[in-house]
């Protein structure tokens, strides 16, 4: 008769459920940054037509450089083309490495678009 997993066997499986996480972590991360600058381009693009584009270019890379992505200002697109709307383009790559063998890498881009309110 069987007794139950060896000690042995509990170390293994306790090994391939911490590199489980560790691989889920590093691919989560990648996609959790991408939610939290989406939502800062969101708020921006609210305030955004009372802000000069500058402005907004830094304030924007320097809340990505909090979650560690690189953003470059040459991938922000600020467009008041659209009549009665403000609207804010974001092109970035990001990147996790897993072990150092392997890299996920995603292209992630973020367009957000909000009307021009103003009140009197």
């Amino acid at each position: 008769m069987s007794r139950g997993i060896s000690g042995f066997g509990v170390i293994v499986v306790i090994i391939i459920l911490l590199l489980v996480g560790y691989i889920g972590y590093q691919v989560g991360r990648v996609h959790f940054s991408y939610g939290s600058i989406s939502e800062k381009v969101e708020n921006t693009v609210r305030i955004g037509p009372v802000q000069n584009d500058d402005m907004i270019r830094e304030e924007l890379i320097n809340s990505a450089a909090e979650i560690k992505v690189n953003l470059h200002p040459e991938r922000i697109w600020i467009d008041h083309s659209i009549r009665d709307s403000f609207r804010i383009y974001i092109e970035y790559d990001d990147s996790s490495s897993i072990f150092g063998v392997f890299t996920y890498s995603r292209k992630f881009v973020v367009d957000k678009i909000a009307p021009i309110q103003l009140n009197y």
